[in-house]
């Protein structure tokens, strides 16, 4: 029998995983950890409800910590994987770019690492591992055999994906497949995408807290109001649509997002794995990235602001307006700072080499404004009220 191990099976694109996996009839064990008092199992039952229901028989949930020598699995467990063909895949990560994070990132995605590598040389056949294709640091260009380039890096995140990625290489006995994937949103046809308040959300959230705010000045008719009643603010709450004329947002030139969908994502390491590649790096990233201004233009819109207006600056422009808004705006310094982080994520793009892709599987789809109405659709739905400041 063929068992796919999987942690981070919690996380937007582990969840999304273990559905895929499942629905093509494998048999799929999910190595859960307790947290807060309540244990795996409780927390199965409330995250995993339908797959344990509509999967039964193949779809089963371990108790485990990536942070515990042998993650914790119990002996029985060590042993009954030993008798079947194991796929391993990690996924599990702190995806935090605080500075004040810095030794829970580097516990899990580093320590975690280790850890999971010393256990898959044990029971499994293939280790499949998610890293990120930002262990190019400020890099410019990056190939998929690269990972050492004197690159200096913008957070501790990109540092202990880069250390975890090296464990990898120089210590999995098994044959491997390390994936780098770029920004990942939702589904590219439904949008969805379940538990991610990070990346593009997080920046989208910045418009919503805003417009929100904006609302509740108009809305208490105060001087405050008046002022921006001159200026030509109007709410319109049937179609939750705000006139903004006086809205003058800053765009670096030339600057991209490179973003690919969660679908794609997660069908490319199911296609690759079947692949049998032995020990590649794999770049899951876009061949066209959108502009910043596009993008930036779509979630203002699909947000509901209107007559915003957008210019180019260029990059050092942007980045200084970006740090005196931080300064100037005192109640909203914490949020601001973590919208800050993303800034070199779009104003310093870099080359990512495609060969394997373009060897053996698709391109992503494009990020086209369709697509993007239905990503902001599901975030605005679902998403951006539940991320906190």
């Amino acid at each position: 029998m063929k068992i796919h191990f999987i942690t981070g099976a919690t996380g937007f694109v582990g969840k999304y995983l273990a559905k895929a996996l499942l629905e093509r009839g494998e048999n799929v064990w999910v190595i859960v950890r307790p947290l807060n008092d309540a244990s795996a199992q409780i927390r199965a039952k409330e995250m995993f409800r339908d797959y344990l229901s509509t999967w039964p028989n193949t779809f089963r949930v371990i108790d485990g910590d990536i942070m515990i020598e042998n993650l914790g699995v119990a002996d029985s467990i060590f042993k009954e994987s030993k008798k079947h063909e194991v796929i391993f895949w990690h996924l599990a990560a702190n995806l935090s770019f605080a500075s004040e994070n810095r030794a829970d990132v580097q516990k899990t995605n580093y320590t975690g690492t280790v850890n999971v590598v010393n256990f898959a040389n044990r029971v499994a056949d293939k280790f499949m591992h998610m890293s990120t294709a930002y262990v190019c640091g400020n890099a410019s260009s990056f190939s998929e055999t690269e990972l050492y380039k004197d690159q200096k890096f913008r957070n501790h995140y990109e540092k202990s994906k880069f250390e975890a990625e090296k464990y990898v290489r120089e210590t999995c006995k098994l044959p491997h497949t390390i994936f780098r994937p770029s920004v990942i949103i939702g589904d590219a046809y439904s949008g969805k995408a379940e538990g991610c308040t990070f990346g593009y959300y997080r920046y989208a959230f910045m418009f919503h807290f805003l417009k929100k705010q904006i609302i509740k000045v108009l809305q208490k008719n105060g001087k405050a109001a008046l002022c921006l009643k001159f200026m030509g603010t109007k709410y319109n709450p049937e179609e939750d649509t705000l006139m903004a004329p006086w809205l003058i947002i800053p765009c670096p030139k030339n600057g991209r997002v490179d973003l690919v969908t969660v679908d794609y994502v997660v069908k490319s390491m199911i296609g690759l794995y079947e692949k049998n590649l032995q020990s590649v790096t794999v770049h899951l990233t876009h061949d066209n990235p959108p502009a910043f201004r596009f993008l930036l233009h779509a979630v203002l819109y699909d947000l509901g602001f209107r007559k915003m207006k957008l210019f180019s600056v260029p990059v050092w422009i942007f980045r200084a307006t970006v740090a005196c808004f931080y300064f100037l705006a005192l109640p909203l310094r914490k949020y601001v700072k973590s919208v800050m982080w993303y800034v070199p994520y779009f104003t310093e793009p870099c080359e990512f080499e495609r060969t394997t892709i373009e060897n053996y599987l698709e391109n992503p789809p494009e990020i086209s404004r369709e697509l993007i109405a239905r990503i902001n659709a599901y975030a605005k739905e679902n998403i951006l009220d539940h991320i906190e400041i």
